[in-house]
């Protein structure tokens, strides 16, 4: 058997999507993946430690009915957005969300628009389903460019925060963009939480709208895989008809209900998280050559004047045991993208950064 003649065709030449490095050993500072550096809280941790019972043996509820609910009536109330229980799809993560878009609309061959630079996934998923891809590039402040507004295709993909910049996009591109666009617009609010901006409103105007939201950043439950995805009712339909049958597992619905449940506590922890934010980006801009650019999200954007000078404090920050993200691609040489730790992480960051700027800068 030759197993390279067997796989689809266009999967030969096919490159998977590569997560941020993930280091087995103890010790290391991860400030790589936008992971919340807060664990989850102990009442979250208390409520899945006491669903571990008999039900486990049992399959979960394929329609996550007790979470749609919960959803609406308490996680969105204030959000001015759709409050139908069938206008909402619960997923394995946002990724899933994401591949079920795709199961739905793509055929070999037919268009989806995306930007660059952001969340590389939408491409790799657009090559995994053999779309044809438009990539646009973004303004030299990652804004949406006038381009856009003429773009076609099925889908179309806007990270809101985009990642890895960090930054929203106001209402009104987006409401312009589903107005141009003849397709579907996914607009992915991953980071949402940690943002004002949300384009979940729009969806009470237009009908070609998903908005895709996560547990995994603001509720500090990424190992459970948890997202969920608004959008018109038929819409959400076929997402069901297409899906996995039992797609989210028993634990990973009861941790999500129990974030609801205590979600004001978690946004108020997570306030520490958006100061620390602003005091990093207060701290490295005083650095000469450095700048950091605004952000909405759990990650700030560092930019390097000399971009020569950025690899050596990945590697010299890796040296120390402290990872952050770069991106070997177009645009981006000169960038760290930096997730936002707790306090003492975030110390422990710029004592090592100062002593690398005190060799290079």
């Amino acid at each position: 058997m030759e197993l390279n003649e067997l796989l689809r065709e266009h999967l030969r030449k096919y490159s998977a999507y590569e997560p941020g490095e993930q280091p087995m050993e103890d010790g290391w500072l991860k400030l790589n993946t936008n992971e919340n550096p807060f664990p989850p809280i102990p009442e979250i941790l208390n409520d899945i430690k006491n669903a571990v019972n008999e039900k486990i043996r049992l399959y979960p509820d394929p329609t996550s009915f007790e979470l749609r609910k919960e959803i609406l009536n308490v996680l969105l109330r204030d959000k001015d957005t759709l409050t139908n229980r069938n206008s909402i799809f619960i997923g394995n993560g946002s990724d899933e969300i994401f591949d079920v878009i795709f199961k739905m609309f793509i055929d070999p061959g037919d268009e989806i628009v995306i930007f660059y630079p952001s969340y590389g996934l939408y491409k790799v998923l657009a090559t995994l389903y053999n779309a044809k891809i438009t990539e646009i590039q973004l303004n030299d402040d990652f804004s949406i460019p006038d381009s856009a507004f003429n773009a076609k295709g099925k889908l179309m993909f806007i990270n809101s925060p985009n990642n890895p910049n960090g930054k929203s996009y106001g209402n009104a591109t987006i409401l312009k963009l589903c107005g141009s666009f003849p397709g579907v617009v996914v607009v992915d609010e991953a980071y949402g939480d940690f943002s004002t901006q949300t384009s979940l409103p729009l969806l009470k105007k237009v009908k070609n709208l998903i908005v895709n939201r996560s547990f995994s950043k603001s509720f500090s439950i990424a190992a459970l895989r948890m997202g969920f995805a608004l959008a018109d009712p038929e819409i959400i339909k076929e997402m069901n008809r297409v899906k996995l049958p039992y797609n989210t597992n028993y634990l990973g619905q009861i941790a999500a209900l129990s974030c609801i449940k205590h979600s004001n506590k978690i946004f108020e922890r997570n306030k520490k998280i958006i100061e620390e934010r602003n005091r990093l980006t207060e701290e490295l801009n005083k650095f000469n050559g450095i700048s950091v650019l605004p952000s909405d999200s759990n990650f700030i954007f560092i930019k390097f004047e000399d971009k020569s000078k950025t690899l050596k404090f990945v590697w010299d920050l890796k040296e120390m045991k402290i990872l952050v993200r770069h991106f070997s691609k177009p645009g981006l040489y000169n960038y760290i993208r930096l997730t936002v730790g707790m306090e003492v992480d975030n110390n422990k960051f710029i004592d090592a950064f100062q002593k690398i700027a005190d060799k290079y800068l």
